[in-house]
Parts: structure tokens; C-alpha cells; sequence
């Protein structure tokens, strides 16, 4: 056997051990679900009443994130899973605007169309789509409370810089957003079919799916979040509405995750009376894929009370 075969053998062997020992590949399975466009939105939809899970992906993700283990959810209330504008299925290669607002207003025009105006809202989401929950429940009265699993608070773009590399592959790739970075971008647009493979091959630990939706954006796309709501900060201004309108916020991180800025989560919860934190004692940022059933443990919570000023971070081992 040549010198080469034996290297290739060498890697795609551990990238199957990597693979295979992935919490998230043993823990991911495709979820269930009618899927169908609302506004510029795809969606994925299930269950029924006017209690209403919304889940909302993050960076360089899609909906297919939240897999099966969501589809629980389903049995008490209507469950969407969105793909946010310009990523996964919802991606428009001719698209240009990825400010927050067009975010926003696209999950309104998704939320009509839905008919789901003044229905009773859960938002949840996972990075960037925790800070675009934050946001977006703001800004309507319909919205009963907010989950944030792994949210990216962060005080400015500077802070952002620091710790944005650390979410992964791609983010490490395309987080200088210069020359280089829109090149690669633009091959993968180009090519998108190749690059999903090679996305594949990159990022052993995600299930085959997921790492091939993970190149189903455009540069336009990937820059709006990353600099619109990512590093614009003004979450907080979001938050400070929210505790004026009662409505509770969960913020959801696990203790290994080195995106997030450490102890930020309890911080805003002695600071806010409708914040709570909870942190899972093994986790890293990718926590609603490696963990989902605590995750939706989090989202079956009635509510996420707490005693006027008190901390209450705290750790679970219950719940896989």
C-alpha cells in the first residue's frame, strides 16, 4: 500500500472514531414536521393550539438543528422550526439585506402567515438565534417567554472579536471577514455541492446533515447576522423591555462553552427580576444538539420564576 493510501486511510479512519463518539451524531436524528414557506421563511411545522414553540437556529446553521428530540414539543402545543433569512433552505443567493431588522421582519411576516398573531409564544433560540429571540419577542406583545440557549451577549463589536472564532470551523474561516474569508465564501457559493462534502469532512463531530447545511448561506447572509445582531450588541436595550413587560427570560448556557463570556448569564440574572440562569455543568456552545433533552426540559417549563434579586444559576445532571 502506497504512502498516500495509508494517509487517507489514517484520516478517514479518525474522522469515523470522531464521528462516531460525537455526542451530537449519537444524539441527532432528523425531526418530523410539514414543511412549507412562510414569507421568505422555510419552516417546519407541527402540533396544534394557541400555545406556540418557535425555535430559532444559529450562526451558519439551520432548523434541521433542533432534531427530534424537539418533536415532543409538538404534543402540546404548534411547534415551528424556522430557517432564519438567508440560511438553510431559507437562503436566497440574490438577497442583499441581513440587517436585524430585515431578521425581524421577516419573523413577523412568518408569524402572519402562520397565523399566529396573538397566539401564546414560546421564543427559543440557540446563538445567534437567542439574541434575535431577544429582539424579536421586544418588539411584540404576543410573546409569553424567551428561552436562550448559548447566547452570544455581548457588549460591542470588540468583545465579539474576541470570542466569535471559538464557535467553529467555518466561524474560524470567515470570522476576519476580509479578502481571504469572502473568497472562500464566494468558491463555496460557486461550488455549493462540493463544499457541503467538504464541510462534511472539516466537522466530524456534527452529523452529515447538519454539516452540510452549515454551507447553505451567502457571504451577504453570513456578514448581516454576524455584524447586524451578532456584534451590533443593543440585546440589552431588548432585555430591559422585556423585564418592563414581565415577560421571563431563561438564559440557558452549558460550562464548557467558550463562546459565551463567562458568568455574563448570572450576572443579567441578579440585575433582572424576569432573568434566570441555568447552566449545564458539562456542556460546551453547541448545547440544544448535544443535550436536548435538558434543553427541552427548559422549554416545558410553565414559567422561569424566581425570588426578586436573587441568582439563580444553577447546575443539572438530571437530564441527559
Amino acid at each position: 500500500m502506497s504512502r498516500v493510501a495509508v494517509l487517507l486511510a489514517a484520516a478517514g479512519g479518525g474522522w469515523l472514531v470522531r464521528h462516531r463518539c460525537s455526542l451530537a451524531v449519537r444524539r441527532w436524528h432528523p425531526g418530523n414536521g410539514v414543511r412549507r414557506m412562510a414569507g421568505e421563511l422555510s419552516v417546519r411545522t407541527a402540533g396544534s393550539g394557541d400555545r406556540v414553540v418557535i425555535l430559532l437556529h444559529g450562526l451558519t446553521a439551520s432548523g434541521d438543528f433542533f432534531g427530534a428530540a424537539y418533536d415532543s414539543l409538538a404534543d402540546h402545543a404548534q411547534l415551528v422550526t424556522c430557517d432564519l433569512l438567508g440560511f438553510g433552505r431559507s437562503l436566497s443567493e440574490h438577497g442583499s439585506d441581513y440587517t436585524l431588522e430585515a431578521h425581524l421582519d421577516a419573523l413577523d411576516r412568518m408569524a402572519h402567515e402562520l397565523q399566529l398573531d396573538g397566539c401564546k409564544l414560546t421564543v427559543a433560540g440557540h446563538s445567534l438565534g437567542a439574541v434575535l429571540a431577544l429582539h424579536w419577542a421586544a418588539r411584540r406583545t404576543d410573546v409569553q417567554s424567551v428561552v436562550c440557549f448559548s447566547a452570544p451577549l455581548y457588549a460591542g463589536a470588540d468583545e465579539a472579536d474576541e470570542r466569535i472564532a471559538a464557535i467553529g470551523v467555518m466561524e474560524r474561516i470567515f470570522a476576519p471577514q476580509g479578502a481571504v474569508s469572502r473568497a472562500v465564501c464566494g468558491w463555496m457559493c460557486r461550488h455549493r455541492a462540493i463544499a457541503q462534502w467538504i464541510a462534511v469532512a472539516l466537522q466530524p463531530q456534527w452529523p452529515v446533515a447538519i454539516a452540510r447545511m452549515a454551507v447553505r448561506h451567502s457571504w451577504a447572509s453570513y456578514l448581516g447576522a454576524l455584524n447586524g445582531v451578532i456584534r451590533h450588541g443593543g440585546w440589552e436595550t431588548s432585555l430591559r423591555a422585556l423585564d418592563a413587560a414581565h415577560v421571563p427570560v431563561l438564559l440557558a448556557d452549558g460550562a464548557g462553552d467558550p463562546v459565551g463570556v463567562p458568568a455574563r448569564a448570572s450576572e443579567l440574572a441578579a440585575r433582572y427580576r424576569n432573568v434566570t440562569a441555568v447552566t449545564h455543568p458539562t456542556a460546551r456552545h453547541e448545547l440544544p444538539i448535544t443535550h436536548p433533552n435538558w434543553c427541552v426540559h427548559r422549554l416545558t417549563s410553565p414559567r422561569h420564576d424566581k425570588p426578586v434579586g436573587v441568582d439563580v444559576a444553577g447546575h443539572s445532571t438530571s437530564t441527559p
